[in-house]
């Protein structure tokens, strides 16, 4: 807002004229000076017509019987430098009508240009995503775990939410003849929630995700199902192995850290390994089987109908669950792909050419998505516009 202070601190002289033209009107030389003034810069067309708008003078005009004329005009004198002794009666209409308008029109007229800023603002600023999810019960109740109030709710079925709503635990109390009954938990677009199975084992679950897990594990095998993506630290248990239940892959443990990414919108479904030992089946009724040590990543690709185990960087895959975006030399289609789901964006491409154009950066997951379109822009190669939640990609 300091250009709109400016505009009026270093135009005083055109407050004068301005309220000279509404009460007496200007002469040659005077019309001539104003309108130089207006068409100068766009803001000053926008100001004179805020300021002699036919409603916003009428109503500063009605402020006139309230006005100390005598002191308006001293400080009109002071303010604009004009001689007030013997001319108070003659100028204190308009001199008047100029301090309403320059001191009382011009603060409102920018009071409205600040919040209407913020709101622009407000529009165009991506914000992160944050702790929400939907937890479903096996009776069909649907609970908000983002809503404090959801507590007292899941506190009689054996659940806790944490204080700080972040995560939900299952309390290991399983009654005699209870029956294994599943539970579900939705991450939406924009959103991430931590889950702690009655096992001990934590889940932290990305954006865009599902889980369907038991209340409480009965049997020898501990079974989950996820689509979408989540990092689990299982609770080691050599005697009830703990599986990881995809449409295309299954990962079975008995105590390790690993990541399995699994969206039904992304050609490969991936199983990456921190530490420990995990198993993989995938192919035609998971009959394939490999084993994956760890720094290792079990691929499948859905294309080709093959699973390939690489070599990797953990911490490429699981930055995500440490509150980052790391990318090296990544394509910008699955660059964006990986912020729309988190920032809850829409990505418009005009050229489909700059989907496999390849970029390298890292983001802070609590930073708004600013600086990742700032280095984008500054390849000088594309263009990209925010519409609100929509962001159009294209070449210059």
């Amino acid at each position: 807002m300091e250009k709109y202070m400016d505009i009026i601190s270093q135009n005083k002289r055109i407050c004068h004229l301005i309220a000279k033209q509404l009460w007496e009107g200007l002469d040659d030389d005077e019309r001539l000076e104003l309108e130089e003034w207006r068409l100068s810069v766009p803001e000053n067309e926008v100001l004179y017509r805020k300021l002699t708008n036919r409603e916003n003078v009428s109503r500063y005009v009605e402020k006139r019987g309230a006005i100390d004329v005598k002191k308006y005009a001293v400080a009109y004198d002071r303010e604009i430098g004009l001689g007030v002794r013997g001319r108070i009666n003659k100028l204190w209409g308009y001199a008047a009508a100029i301090l309403v308008l320059c001191v009382v029109g011009a603060t409102i007229w920018m009071n409205e240009l600040k919040n209407n800023e913020a709101d622009q603002l407000a529009q165009m600023t991506i914000e992160p995503g944050r702790a929400k999810a939907l937890l479903v019960l096996d009776d069909g109740r649907e609970i908000e775990l983002d809503d404090h109030k959801a507590s007292k709710i899941l506190e009689a079925s054996g659940i806790v939410i944490v204080n700080d709503s972040s995560r939900v635990e299952y309390i290991p109390a399983l009654k005699t003849g209870e029956k294994e009954t599943l539970n579900k938990i939705i991450v939406p677009t924009g959103g991430e929630y931590n889950l702690i199975l009655s096992d001990g084992t934590r889940v932290y679950l990305n954006a865009e995700s599902v889980i369907t897990f038991p209340k409480y594990f009965t049997g020898d095998r501990r079974e989950v199902f996820l689509e979408g993506e989540a990092y689990f630290h299982v609770t080691a248990s050599k005697e009830h192995p703990f599986i990881v239940k995809t449409k295309d892959m299954d990962v079975m443990v008995t105590g390790t850290e690993f990541n399995v990414k699994a969206y039904p919108d992304e050609m490969n479904v991936q199983a990456t390994l921190l530490q420990g030992a995990v198993t993989v089946f995938s192919g035609f009724e998971k009959k394939e089987k490999v084993e994956i040590k760890p720094n290792q990543q079990a691929e499948w690709y859905r294309d080709s109908v093959k699973v390939r185990v690489k070599e990797v960087d953990p911490d490429l895959f699981m930055a995500w669950k440490n509150g980052r975006f790391i990318f090296r030399q990544d394509r910008l289609e699955d660059i964006m792909r990986t912020l729309a789901r988190w920032y809850d964006v829409e990505v418009v491409y005009l050229n489909e050419s700059v989907k496999n154009m390849l970029f390298a950066g890292k983001l802070d997951r609590g930073e708004e998505i600013t600086p990742i379109l700032d280095v984008l822009r500054a390849t000088d190669k594309l263009s990209v516009d925010v519409k609100g939640k929509k962001i159009v990609i294209g070449l210059k």
